[in-house]
């Protein structure tokens, strides 16, 4: 009797590990950045997008001048303004989701509409100017970009076989080792017009300890190694006090904060013990931004920190994935929570009540 109890036992628990692994199973489904953006485009936006992104790639790979070039549409749009609203929103999509190739733009292009067609006219940055066409990027500087993403394609590598948490750990360690958060950047409202790679990610992976990135470069980095890895992740911006980026990683059904510029501004040795702004816990959503407290004692300030949505990212991003969990991403992949016991025990007790049937039934044939 004592040893089908132990075996009872011992099934429950086997039960109970099975169902809640497969609970907090790590999500399988392989997404890529730049295809991302489609989950949140409507058909005819998806097809506007696809085409301006293939116009982006032809003058990152230096194939087309960023002087102009037009989108034709196979179906009208209804209106001029239907049209104007999808190209700003699927330039809010090309801006954030096509990290490896918008390393070179600035803020200076502009858009001209009509119901069928669309003129995009890009700017490039300074430091990617071809000198005897402003409009063409540096052949010198492909070099320096392609080295950079196959530094970021070795660093994804590494943790192929590893879960989604595993990776975005990895990628959170990567990232802040092979930076320091670029003050001099930071605090010069005029760098971007001079060079805008301290907000793109090339400065993160050109394994120069000289060069370093802003909030957007730490965010352009993570997500570009999360789309090499499979994992969904979003490139968000807004406020903490003042302008800043930051990540949204969904796993399992939930949005998680990553926020690798305020996980760089402590010792390495502390962030590798509690990885703070990585898939941990937000105390509150608000309908425009979320609040965050990590009480870390000697670690953490224990001060709150607000996170403020941009317009745009309230405007294109749904409030699903714009609201964060307040519970931490449980980084084994399963816990031990109360309704395992009962689980436990009922199969116990299912095993037991078999058992003592099957004796029973024994001792009654005995006789």
């Amino acid at each position: 009797m004592k040893f089908g109890i132990l075996l009872a036992m011992l099934f429950a628990a086997l039960t109970a590990i099975t169902l809640s692994v497969s609970v907090y199973a790590e999500s399988a489904d392989m997404v890529t950045i730049s295809t991302l953006p489609e989950k949140y485009l409507d058909e005819q936006e998806t097809e506007l997008y696809r085409r301006v992104l293939k116009n982006v790639t032809a003058i990152a790979e230096g194939r087309q001048s960023a002087e102009a070039f037009y989108i034709d549409m196979p179906t009208p749009f209804p209106s001029k303004k239907k049209y104007e609203d999808a190209v700003e929103k699927v330039m809010f999509f090309i801006r954030n989701y096509t990290p490896e190739y918008s390393f070179w733009e600035d803020s200076s292009g502009y858009l001209v509409y009509s119901t069928t067609r669309c003129g995009i006219i890009y700017g490039i940055s300074p430091a990617y100017q071809r000198q005897s066409d402003e409009n063409r990027i540096d052949p010198s500087r492909f070099n320096d970009v392609k080295s950079a993403l196959a530094n970021a394609k070795a660093i994804a590598d590494k943790y192929i076989k590893k879960s989604a948490y595993e990776k975005i750990i990895g990628y959170a360690d990567e990232i802040c080792a092979l930076n320091v958060y670029n003050k001099a950047a930071a605090a010069d409202d005029t760098y971007s017009q001079k060079n805008i790679d301290p907000w793109k990610l090339v400065y993160v992976f050109d394994n120069d300890p000289s060069t370093n990135v802003v909030c957007a470069g730490y965010a352009h980095a993570f997500q570009y190694l999360c789309g090499l890895g499979g994992i969904e992740c979003h490139y968000v911006t807004g406020a903490v006090n003042e302008l800043h980026a930051w990540n949204i990683v969904a796993l399992d059904g939930e949005s998680y904060l990553v926020d690798l510029t305020f996980c760089d501004g402590f010792p390495k040795e502390d962030i590798k013990k509690y990885h703070p702004y990585v898939l941990d816990n937000v105390a509150a959503n608000a309908q425009d931004g979320f609040s965050t407290y990590f009480p870390y004692s000697g670690y953490l300030s224990s001060d709150m920190e607000t996170y403020k949505y941009s317009d745009e990212e309230m405007k294109y991003l749904p409030e699903n994935l714009r609201t964060l969990s307040t519970k931490a991403y449980h980084k084994q992949g399963y816990r031990f929570e109360l309704w395992h016991l009962l689980l436990m025990l009922f199969v116990a007790v299912v095993i037991v009540r078999f058992i003592r049937k099957k004796r029973a039934d024994r001792d009654s044939d005995g006789y």
